[in-house]
């Protein structure tokens, strides 16, 4: 009803030179129309293509668009109320789409930062796995050494095992050596001393020569043995004071012997002892060092099955901020796209609106000082002249 009461045919569509200061540039390219005879002011597409991106029914689309030549052509200081009116609702309009861009313009500023947020989030998941898996190679690396150490605490261990079993077996062999020859030393007393020193039946030559390597580093006098032989040889009967003298001082080197091999086998039975006490140690150092090595080995497998946990969580942080980062880049081009939309529809729309809004006639400016000649800054699309 608007339109219809406008004097569409009778307004004329004023038109001036356009000013290269004042004309608003469109930030998109397009070849400017071939201007064979005048037509309508250039400006008018910028404000037909910002009614076209206004959320209207096409009914008052149509009837707006209408109105652009009728209302927006004539100069502000010849409108009608009804082309101010026009203007007024053409302008509330293109509000409407300035308000709906920078809405856009918000809600993707919004969701950019929402998701910078949760990056953000992911990225210090990512630095704490990191830390948690420097920690768990530490102690990985820490095991390792002890395990190192207990399988060396192992190593010593069976080796002073092995000195001290060697030990043993050389003390239980001396023990035995000593208590052999004592046997020795005394069944030959009672089969060749004895029968020797109290003259019982003959053969007196040959006691002696089985008694005579047992006093072989005893420390005998030369001189006695070289008269033992004879003195034993002869009868009791026969036997001066020197041959008893003699075979009874051979007498007490044996059982002088006997004495000297009982210390020996007595001290020796004591090293056994000693020795087989030591061994038992040892055995124990050992089962104590081998559980340590077994311990020390569990306590790695665990640290090596935690740094593969955290191996396994850090590629897992890693890949989701990685995975979100695509999803940000999309967000910043849509901001960007939504905020080049709305600068392009504030310096191109909007401007082209605003210089056929507050165009006048050259008298209207001259009152007011302004300039010679009534204006209607044509945009050029891409470009102005």
């Amino acid at each position: 009803q608007l339109c219809r009461n406008l004097p569409l045919e009778g307004l004329a569509v004023h038109r001036a030179t356009p000013s290269p200061n004042m004309a608003p540039k469109r930030r998109t390219t397009a070849a400017a129309p071939a201007a064979k005879k005048p037509k309508a002011d250039p400006n008018h597409a910028g404000v037909l293509e910002a009614l076209a991106m206004a959320d209207l029914p096409d009914t008052v689309r149509q009837m707006l668009t209408s109105c652009i030549g009728p209302a927006l052509g004539v100069p502000q200081d010849e409108r009608q109320s009804t082309q101010h009116e026009a203007v007024a609702m053409i302008g509330e309009c293109l509000d409407a789409v300035k308000a709906q861009l920078q809405q856009a313009v918000d809600a993707e500023s919004a969701s950019m930062q929402s998701l910078e947020g949760a990056q953000g989030e992911l990225e210090a998941k990512a630095s704490a796995a990191e830390a948690v898996l420097g920690k768990a190679s530490a102690d990985v690396e820490s095991k390792a050494a002890k395990v190192a150490e207990a399988a060396a605490a192992v190593n010593e261990a069976q080796s002073h095992l092995e000195s001290q079993e060697q030990a043993k077996r050389d003390a239980d062999s001396r023990a035995s050596q000593a208590s052999e020859a004592l046997d020795e030393v005394k069944r030959a007393i009672a089969e060749h001393f004895r029968p020797l020193a109290d003259g019982e039946g003959e053969g007196g030559e040959a006691h002696f020569a089985a008694l005579a390597p047992l006093l072989a580093g005893t420390g005998v006098d030369q001189s006695l043995m070289k008269a033992l032989p004879t003195s034993c040889a002869k009868p009791v009967a026969d036997r001066t004071s020197l041959d008893t003298m003699a075979i009874e001082q051979l007498g007490k080197c044996l059982e002088e012997r006997v004495v000297s091999l009982q210390a020996t086998a007595d001290g020796s039975a004591a090293s056994t002892q000693e020795f087989a006490a030591a061994v038992d140690a040892a055995k124990a150092a050992l089962e104590t060092a081998t559980a340590s090595r077994a311990g020390c080995a569990d306590e790695l497998a665990a640290a090596e099955s935690a740094e593969r946990e955290a191996t396994s969580a850090l590629e897992a942080a890693r890949a989701a901020a990685a995975e979100r980062g695509p999803e940000l880049q999309r967000a910043k081009k849509a901001k960007e796209d939504k905020e080049a939309a709305l600068e392009n529809f504030l310096g191109y729309n909007m401007a082209c609106f605003e210089v056929l809004r507050d165009a006048r006639t050259k008298k209207d400016a001259d009152a007011d000082g302004g300039r010679s000649e009534a204006e209607t800054v044509a945009v050029v699309v891409g470009g102005g002249a």
